[in-house]
């Protein structure tokens, strides 16, 4: 990955991530198959930040802020931006995970930001569904393997722990296998994954 950031102790606490991670820096954002991390303040001045390199070219991007605000995350999906993290101490396992959204170019952010930018706008305005749809042109959503067996355990009812059980791995693993799926299908909650599954035939 290629780090861009708009403060030096930033950068410094990303770099002590990247090596708990395992990832190195590449040589430069041109290399191929590099995801260019962006980190600021607010997701407006990570967009800044990432404008102001004037990197072009269109590389895979992740942008990562303190705080989001539902303009910033509209323009930045607008922009062709759409993997997003919370640069508070995210986990090594949730920063990895973004990487791999962003290098797939695949919808990602955070999901109280999501439920804000898909719930209202300025002064409590509903946001346009339409334009959020347009800026994301997303396809019909896909599902990894470890994503369809958990949606379709959910389906059937089971719950964290069995789930975790009949697939032998951790709850652990199942709540962050959720988080994405709700991440990726644009959804709030379970049951509302389910509802999207369904109606994609995913499950």
């Amino acid at each position: 990955m290629h780090l861009i950031a708009s403060d030096p102790a930033v950068r410094a606490g990303l770099l002590a991530l990247l090596r708990r991670c395992g990832i190195e820096l590449a040589a430069g954002p041109d290399t191929a198959g590099t995801v260019v991390v962006a980190a600021a303040g607010t997701i407006d001045e990570a967009m800044q930040v990432y404008r102001a390199a004037r990197l072009g070219g269109g590389p895979r991007v992740l942008l990562l802020a303190d705080s989001f605000s539902w303009s910033g995350v509209l323009r930045a999906v607008r922009a062709g931006i759409h993997t997003m993290l919370r640069s508070t101490r995210p986990a090594p396992a949730e920063f990895t995970a973004a990487l791999r959204s962003a290098y797939c170019g695949e919808l990602r952010v955070p999901h109280d930001a999501l439920i804000a930018l898909l719930g209202s706008g300025p002064a409590g305005e509903p946001v346009p569904a339409p334009a959020l749809a347009t800026a994301c042109a997303p396809a019909a959503p896909s599902l990894t393997t470890r994503q369809t067996e958990v949606l379709t355990l959910i389906a059937e009812g089971h719950g964290n722990a069995a789930i975790a059980r009949a697939l032998s791995c951790s709850e652990h693993t199942i709540k962050n296998v959720i988080y994405d799926l709700t991440a990726r299908l644009l959804v709030r909650n379970r049951a509302q994954a389910v509802a999207c599954a369904l109606r994609h035939g995913l499950i």
